[in-house]
């Protein structure tokens, strides 16, 4: 089963955990859908809206991936929660399809 927690303060999307991997008959088709995701909102933050990779804490791992976006200048730009809707828009649908390969939750954060 792959877990993502949603960090989401004050309103604005701040990052994500996604840990674990999908077991089953569709696992390929929702572990690589989900990785699809994940990092293509990653990449178009450094690479399409020109976020520092020091703006951004990441941590990598088999079936794992946590982005933060510590700085509330930065998270809170409307481009970058747009780019989280999309992202999670796509997980909803995976969600949907396939639940029992998938949990989603979104964490509200306090302090980072």
């Amino acid at each position: 089963m792959t877990n993502i927690d949603l960090y989401r303060k004050d309103g604005f999307y701040t990052g994500f955990k996604s840990i674990g991997h999908a077991e089953g008959e569709f696992d390929r088709i929702v572990c690589s859908s989900i990785s699809t995701l994940t990092q293509t909102l990653y990449f178009t933050l450094i690479n399409k809206l020109e976020i520092e990779e020091k703006d951004i804490v990441d941590t990598q791992g088999d079936g794992l991936l946590i982005i933060k976006i510590p700085d509330e200048k930065i998270y809170r730009k409307r481009e970058i929660q747009t780019c989280f809707e999309f992202m999670i828009t796509g997980i909803e649908l995976i969600n949907k399809a396939y639940p029992e390969y998938l949990t989603l939750k979104i964490m509200e954060v306090q302090n980072d």
